[in-house]
């Protein structure tokens, strides 16, 4: 059903095009400007791109990486025309939308916010700031000082600011540090970067060991409306690539209420108004750790299962309270659901069985594999290096996560690693 907004605009920085086809179900046709640098315009074909979807009316070239000058090019292509709310696409968009909505009077992350919650070592100032539990820290320039920190211990080595997990490493005493930093710098998805030069900024941290989990929430006027706690697998080893999720978390009430009590505490710490948090926490022996966190809605199909665990539509709650509404939200999940993605070893894929038996499978919401005979996979470093998924809808979360579990090693993929490029 379509829905209600106020007069006005919606506009999104950052072509996300996965939220966008999620829009679809319940915005007006033509109502979306889309606002994309003009180097990923070209890069993303994103004009052919929007022309598919029925909610997009036009898309502006602006510059919004590191560069917060877009009001005035947006504001000229609306030419007066008021806006309903502002909504980030994408990660790299998160600062440049938080900088719409304050400039126009709607609501948003709010600027403060936003702009550590774009930048690791900002995020890790204010978070301790506000009395939450953070992993010693620092600021490096180079395999120097990289090596200084970890001072022969373990460590994680990351990007400050840039998405996703690209360029993480958790490495162990005794890594080549010189090396991982080498491949940390270099590690960058450049067709969601514009070609111009960037400033980025790189960080060490001591190395959390621990269950890891992510919490999502829904926050108006810096309180928080609906929360999620998100049970996460990842990757061992020295990428943290996240292999599967479910949810809802089972959790005993006592540790669902100490990360409900941090999150708040989070919120609290950096300024956060409205919008959505994608936070991921270790859990330690006195509570949760933060890792970090994202201002913008959760990748890996989170959304898809948050739906489908709770019976709401998370996208919708989402647009709701950025257009100034109050959405009915869900409380606790009658289901869960689980994620499990697939992976190979790094080669020449020769096979590809089991899938079709998967999609038949009772509980199945989705099942595929993205690879086929004579494909190329690469070592698992980051979550594009992931081959498939297959997502399941159960009575609980453990029904759940065997459902998906069982699925997953009933898919076969067959690699010849001597192929490997």
């Amino acid at each position: 059903m379509q829905m209600e907004l106020p007069a006005g605009r919606v506009i999104m920085v950052g072509f996300g095009k996965l939220l966008l086809n999620q829009m679809e179900q319940f915005l007006p046709e033509n109502s979306v400007v889309v606002v994309e640098d003009p180097d990923i315009i070209r890069k993303r074909d994103v004009h052919e791109a929007a022309a598919t979807l029925r909610c997009v009316g036009s898309v502006v070239a602006a510059p919004y990486h590191q560069d917060l000058a877009l009001a005035e090019a947006v504001e000229e292509h609306l030419a007066g025309e008021p806006v309903a709310l502002v909504i980030a696409g994408l990660e790299y968009g998160v600062h440049g939308a938080a900088v719409l909505a304050e400039r126009w009077g709607r609501p948003g992350a709010g600027a403060k916010a936003a702009a550590a919650l774009t930048d690791k070592l900002e995020l890790r100032a204010a978070a301790r700031a506000g009395g939450l539990r953070n992993p010693e820290w620092t600021e490096v320039h180079g395999p120097a000082d990289a090596e200084e920190f970890a001072a022969g211990g373990p460590v994680v080595l990351k990007p400050a600011n840039r998405h996703a997990s690209l360029g993480v490493q958790l490495l162990e005493p005794g890594d080549d540090i010189a090396a991982a930093w080498e491949l940390t710098v270099a590690a960058r998805d450049d067709i969601m970067l514009p070609d111009r030069e960037l400033a980025w900024r790189y960080m060490a941290e001591r190395r959390l060991y621990g269950h890891e989990y992510s919490v999502e929430a829904l926050v108006r006027g810096g309180r928080i409306v609906f929360l999620n706690v998100t049970d996460k697998l990842t990757a061992g080893g020295r990428y943290p690539v996240e292999l599967g999720h479910v949810v809802p978390a089972a959790l005993p009430e006592d540790v669902r209420r100490g990360f409900e009590e941090a999150m708040t505490l989070f919120v609290a710490a950096i300024g956060y108004d409205t919008g959505i948090l994608h936070a991921e926490w270790m859990l330690g022996e006195e509570g949760p750790v933060l890792i970090e966190c994202a201002g913008r809605v959760p990748g890996d199909s989170i959304t898809f299962l948050l739906d489908a665990a709770y019976g709401g539509n998370v996208i919708r709650a989402l647009v709701e309270l950025l257009a100034g509404g109050s959405p009915k939200l869900p409380g606790s999940a009658p289901m869960g659901a689980a994620i499990r993605f697939l992976t190979a070893p790094a080669g020449t894929v020769r096979e590809v069985t089991g899938i079709e038996e998967v999609q038949q499978r009772t509980g199945v919401l989705r099942a595929a594999v993205t690879v086929g005979p004579g494909d190329h996979v690469a070592e698992l470093r980051s979550s594009w290096d992931r081959v498939g998924e297959i997502m399941v809808l159960a009575a609980g979360p453990a029904e759940a996560r065997t459902a998906a579990e069982e699925a997953a090693g009933a898919v076969r993929i067959t690699v010849d690693a001597g192929a490997a490029l």
